[in-house]
């Protein structure tokens, strides 16, 4: 299989990027490497204020070590027309978190996992998280894509897809919030399905959700939550409900 310069390019960086992680965080890969994982059920899985699928099995596995980790992040509906599979790297500096991820999902005009020329479902996608400080725990976070066949504007051209958010967690008694909005600044129309806009408000969200740890566990726990979603780029709005599971 052919693989075009482009992508080329693309893999090498993400080598790069994974080696610069893993030697900088040796110590604290000596102190030992921990895993976890869990899987969510919920009743629509929304991305960024857009809906993707219905019902929906979501799992997830995490390695860290010190300040990097490593997760695989899926999603599943329940007749299996739509998959995702996201795999990201993260390493933590200070307040400041700096990502790399592999988004893959179907859909597309050719949807094979190892197709890695200007077809490729993937899209890798870089992001920057900072949390402001202890006092004004919001966060702003930006991502942009960096390549991805269908990574394009509404006239067919790369679009370097970006999204920036800011968000904030509370709690209300013994229940966990958290209420943000996000934005798309210029057009996306293949991620996004923003048509022909530029600049739009894509995803203003609030967040509820509480969890026990199951008794006889260190680890295990259970959790309820829902998400009151509105894009207003979209006009659509979606009320998610859903189960959680962590070990």
């Amino acid at each position: 299989m052919k693989i075009d310069k482009k992508m080329k390019r693309w893999v090498f960086i993400l080598i790069a990027a994974l080696a610069i992680f893993l030697t900088a965080d040796l110590c604290a890969r000596e102190r030992g490497v921990k895993f976890s994982g869990g899987t969510d059920l919920v009743s629509t899985y929304v991305w960024r204020g857009v809906r993707e699928s219905g019902p929906a099995f979501q799992p997830s596995l995490t390695m860290s070590a010190g300040n990097f980790s490593a997760t695989a992040w899926g999603s599943v509906d329940f007749d299996s027309a739509y998959k995702e599979m996201d795999l990201t790297l993260a390493y933590a500096l200070g307040p400041v978190t700096l990502s790399v991820a592999d988004l893959y999902w179907t859909g597309h005009a050719d949807d094979r996992y190892f197709v890695f020329d200007s077809r490729s479902p993937h899209r890798i996608e870089v992001g920057a998280s900072w949390v402001v400080s202890e006092k004004v725990p919001v966060t702003l976070s930006w991502y942009t894509v960096l390549f991805g066949a269908t990574d394009v504007n509404h006239k067919g051209e790369r679009a370097y897809a970006s999204y920036f958010e800011a968000a904030c967690p509370f709690t209300v008694k013994t229940v966990d919030m958290k209420a943000g909005v996000g934005m798309v600044p210029w057009n996306a129309a293949a991620t996004y399905l923003t048509g022909n806009r530029g600049f739009c408000v894509q995803n203003v969200f609030l967040n509820a959700g509480k969890s026990w740890t199951i008794k006889g566990t260190d680890s295990m726990s259970v959790g309820v939550f829902t998400n009151l979603i509105w894009n207003p780029a979209l006009d659509d709005v979606n009320f998610v409900g859903g189960i959680s599971f962590r070990m």
